[in-house]
């Protein structure tokens, strides 16, 4: 008997055990696809090239320098996809990603491939020049191209020549069928997730801290650590202002169900989507996020499951969060808003089937 199960290599920066947003993505489709073959080919995050097997699924890392502007030197790379070119009937690709477009068009292959636009490169200067021409090729010649929110397909102007191949495809997380139960308003415990990293504005939320009565916790590491808690202390806010670094998932679980409010103050397109509000969300916690031109206000909506501020104004955070935590009837409806908007938009479930419809509309198209 022929085995007419497609197989379709993910491309990414990094695969676990590095840890963050596109890693998530990248093992729930290889876990929770069940009607295709996967690979998936990466990077070291430093050192000599291995091949691994994780979540059941063969990881192949080409060998690494180190990293310039958040990109692994890996020179080795064009080599180890191709070795696996022939394999795959579909490639997909997770950009922005630099290596995987040049590599993809280095071996000058047929396979035909889509890719998730999870943003553009933002912030890098002069020294992206030479890729942008590199990456509109490359999307060009893309069967299809997944994007995470309508507001990625409507306004980002590197699709504007390709949004009649782009599929909206939102990210999901597992959600239950257990009745809505809304979050009691409690306490007064604000809650943040992520990298340390500039564009995320967590110095933002310390500077709204000095006009909200109630406890912060940061959780996450990266390089701003340092500076921010620095930033805390010129405020004066270090007695409700915690570090909690890297957690662990049960860490993790108990800091969502303490808090009353989660807050994603980030002020950059950067963040293109935000799945920690999902997270949040899901456990019944309003959000406090901003209106970049991105799917994040597409996540949580302004006045439905939490408020919407201007990216970059620590008055504006600080007035959302003490008028949420003044009023426990809209609370209570907002958090209910939230659970409720994660079931019936945001599930794995949904994301999974919307996934593997696109890789059988682009193999049929091929």
């Amino acid at each position: 008997m022929v085995d007419d199960t497609p197989n379709v290599l993910q491309v990414c920066t990094y695969y676990y055990p590095h840890t963050g947003g596109i890693q998530r993505l990248v093992r729930a489709l290889v876990t929770g696809i069940d009607d295709v073959n996967f690979r998936i080919v990466t990077s070291q995050t430093r050192g000599r090239a291995a091949v691994d097997e994780k979540h059941g699924t063969t990881v192949v890392r080409a060998g690494c320098l180190g990293e310039v502007m958040s990109t692994p030197i890996t020179p080795g790379f064009p080599y180890r996809l191709r070795q696996h070119l022939d394999w795959a009937d579909l490639v997909h690709y997770h950009v922005p990603f630099p290596l995987g477009p040049v590599s993809h068009l280095l071996n000058r292959v047929d396979t035909p491939y889509v890719a998730t636009f999870h943003d553009d490169i933002i912030g890098k200067g002069p020294a992206i020049y030479p890729y942008e021409p590199v990456l509109d090729r490359f999307l060009d010649g893309a069967e299809r191209i997944i994007v995470t929110s309508p507001q990625m397909r409507d306004e980002c102007a590197r699709l504007a020549g390709v949004r009649d191949k782009a599929a909206v495809v939102p990210i999901g997380v597992d959600a239950d069928d257990t009745p809505v139960s809304p979050k009691p308003l409690d306490g007064r415990r604000l809650l943040f997730v992520g990298r340390l990293v500039d564009f995320k504005g967590v110095d933002h939320l310390i500077s709204a801290m000095a006009d909200v009565d109630a406890r912060l916790s940061i959780v996450g590491k990266g390089p701003e650590r340092e500076s921010l808690e620095r930033h805390a202390r010129e405020e004066g806010v270090t007695d409700r202002v915690t570090f909690e670094g890297f957690v662990s998932e049960e860490r993790l679980d108990e800091l969502y169900r303490a808090a009353n409010l989660f807050v994603l103050p980030s002020s950059a397109p950067n963040e293109s989507f935000g799945i920690v509000q999902l997270e949040a969300m899901q456990r019944g916690l309003p959000v406090i996020n901003t209106s970049l031109p991105t799917g994040v206000p597409y996540v949580s909506v302004d006045g439905e499951t939490g408020r919407t501020v201007p990216p970059g104004e620590p008055a504006e955070i600080a007035a959302a969060a003490e008028d949420l935590l003044a009023d426990a009837s809209r609370y209570r409806r907002y958090s209910e808003n939230a659970q409720r908007r994660v079931r019936e938009t945001f599930t794995r479930g949904q994301m999974l089937e919307q996934t593997l419809a696109v890789y059988r509309d682009a193999l049929a198209a091929d």
